[in-house]
């Protein structure tokens, strides 16, 4: 995304603010923090839709970008198991149900990495809570997300599949990655700051994890040790709740989704601190 200009968006900021005095939130334990993110929740809103409409503003196709990436991925996959005559049963159900909660993970980490710096104008000109950024970044990817779950009922669909009892456990996957997402990009949003390598690395990372996670394949197919040691990858278990919703035949148990618990929140709590006590650092360098 290129940098914001000030214009009609920064007009309505000042609006929004005017005759209202704003303190620093640097130095803010992470509990009053939270409380001035909350009170700016409109901006929060005004940042996602102002970032929705530039990212499609040429457009033609519009939003329906966010359908056909994970549909061509999709089948991308599915001709390379044909081509190399490999089989699983309903391979494109199977492999929807875990690329589009990669896909929302991985663009998350790929767009936040950068927000601080594309957003400087804004953050030097405008008092409010610099987490708001990387938030509104997470916030647009996950309205993507949203956008790109048709594909996975498009698929469920030609295949005669409904989702089995596993959808009640759903929203804790979702609420698992949201929590993931929000700390990731706390953290990268604000190291990338202060550390220009952490830019140049992300990409590499996020493309081992991919083949490291068992998005293309079933955690089944491991050996018990590895699986024990794939637990550990917190996406590993939000990916098995979502793969058990369509294909349940692959579900392992409970032990990774109560490590997604736990790494969740760690990363959550992590981002805030970090972001927190590094803002300083991060306000001199923009």
């Amino acid at each position: 995304m290129a940098e914001p200009s000030i214009g009609l968006a920064g007009l309505r900021f000042r609006r929004l603010h005017e005759g209202t005095r704003i303190r620093s939130a640097v130095g803010q334990p992470i509990v009053d923090r939270l409380y001035d993110i909350w009170d700016r929740r409109d901006v929060l809103r005004m940042l996602v839709d102002r970032g929705l409409r530039h990212k499609y503003a040429n457009s033609v196709l519009g939003y329906a970008w966010s359908m056909l990436e994970p549909a061509m991925l999709v089948f991308t996959y599915f001709l390379l198991l044909k081509i190399f005559h490999r089989s699983y049963p309903m391979y494109p159900l199977f492999i929807s149900s875990a690329i589009l909660p990669w896909q929302w993970f991985a663009s998350v980490v790929n767009s936040s990495t950068s927000t601080l710096r594309q957003n400087s104008r804004l953050i030097t000109s405008i008092a409010l809570p610099r987490e708001i950024y990387p938030l509104a970044e997470v916030c647009m990817k996950t309205v993507e997300f949203g956008l790109s779950l048709p594909v996975l009922v498009l698929v469920a669909w030609i295949y005669g599949v409904k989702p089995s009892g596993y959808l009640a456990v759903w929203p804790l996957a979702f609420v698992l990655e949201l929590m993931l997402c929000v700390g990731i990009a706390l953290l990268v949003s604000s190291l990338n700051t202060v550390l220009r390598d952490i830019e140049q690395g992300i990409g590499m990372v996020i493309r081992m994890l991919f083949f490291l996670s068992p998005v293309l394949y079933p955690l089944s197919n491991l050996s018990p040790s590895m699986q024990r040691l794939e637990s550990f990858n917190p996406m590993t278990g939000i990916l098995a709740i979502n793969r058990a919703v369509w294909t349940p035949a692959y579900w392992t148990g409970w032990q990774p989704v109560w490590f997604s618990v736990i790494g969740s929140v760690l990363i959550l709590l992590l981002g805030f601190s970090v972001f927190a006590r590094i803002e300083r650092a991060v306000l001199k360098e923009l």
